[in-house]
């Protein structure tokens, strides 16, 4: 969300996905707020606190070179109760409504369940299989149980239910534009992944095989799929394969793959607290198209 950005009330632009930088001394305790149009306002003081504790409604990303600061989480100004959608399935009751914040309405034989969702469920239909519901946003899918627990939530781009099992395509962000094929076990407590399927498109010319990774993917390909699940021991040389797993457990626990300014290190961003991650760089080593190194920088 486009927002005004002041700085000891002094107007510095607009922010925007785009990262902007400034140098500023934590020790100054200087007051930044972010105003966006028609939602109430993000301010703090900017201290040394914000290594250990994130301001509300803002994550937080400890850089090797710097902090940034991703405000997100915007308090509303309009509270105004608007019904978006309703379902009955039986004896339970399915309501999605706006009041300030996208929420759902889950009324079953074991009480009334409040779900805060995301906005775009705004728009969004429900399906009910056993003891559990199915909320479908245009880009979106929430699994829920009789209790109103979120089991699943995941952007998708297809889905169907069949046996007691749930399978989802989801689009993966990564470079070389590849799908997750996911079955998911469906139970009254859990939305359990058991198996995963990784698509990549043909090749644009038309041959039937996938894409080649270009040398300057390669590490980027290699840490995405390490994050997915996917294959990448095939990326390995020879000499590292053995050390495949002991690999993915050295990077140890990571969230998303960022690129840097040198192509052949990548940012693996990882949760040290709620709203609290750290980038952590990583170098790759390469020879005849195959990973021979991975170096924490």
């Amino acid at each position: 969300m486009p927002c005004a950005l002041s700085i000891n009330d002094a107007y510095f632009g607009l922010t925007d996905l785009f990262e902007r930088y400034a140098e500023i001394n934590l020790n100054d305790r200087v007051f930044i707020r972010f105003s966006p149009e028609g939602a109430q306002s993000l301010s703090f003081f900017l201290t040394d606190a914000i290594r250990f504790a994130p301001p509300r409604g803002c994550e937080v990303y400890l850089l090797h070179d710097g902090i940034a600061i991703y405000a997100k989480d915007f308090p509303p100004t309009d509270y105004t109760l608007t019904l978006l959608y309703q379902q009955r399935f039986d004896n339970a009751l399915v309501t999605v409504f706006k009041q300030g914040e996208t929420q759902v309405s889950l009324e079953t034989e074991h009480g009334v369940f409040l779900r805060k969702l995301p906005p775009a469920f705004c728009e969004c239909t429900a399906e009910r299989h056993g003891n559990v519901y199915l909320l479908r946003a245009p880009k979106q899918l929430a699994v829920l149980n009789a209790n109103g627990e979120l089991l699943l939530l995941e952007h998708v781009l297809s889905h169907k239910v069949a046996d007691g099992e749930l399978t989802a395509v989801l689009p993966l962000s990564d470079s070389l534009s590849r799908t997750a094929e996911c079955t998911y076990e469906l139970s009254e407590t859990a939305c359990k992944r058991t198996r995963m399927t990784i698509s990549q498109p043909r090749a644009a010319d038309g041959s039937g095989n996938a894409e080649k990774i270009r040398d300057e993917l390669l590490p980027y390909v290699f840490f995405e799929s390490v994050l997915l699940g996917a294959n990448y021991a095939e990326l390995l040389s020879d000499e590292l394969l053995p050390k495949a797993e002991q690999i993915a457990s050295f990077l140890g626990d990571f969230k998303a793959v960022c690129l840097t300014e040198e192509p052949n290190v990548c940012a693996l961003v990882k949760r040290k607290a709620p709203s609290l991650f750290s980038v952590e760089r990583y170098e790759i080593k390469t020879q005849d198209g195959k990973i021979t190194d991975v170096i924490a920088k």
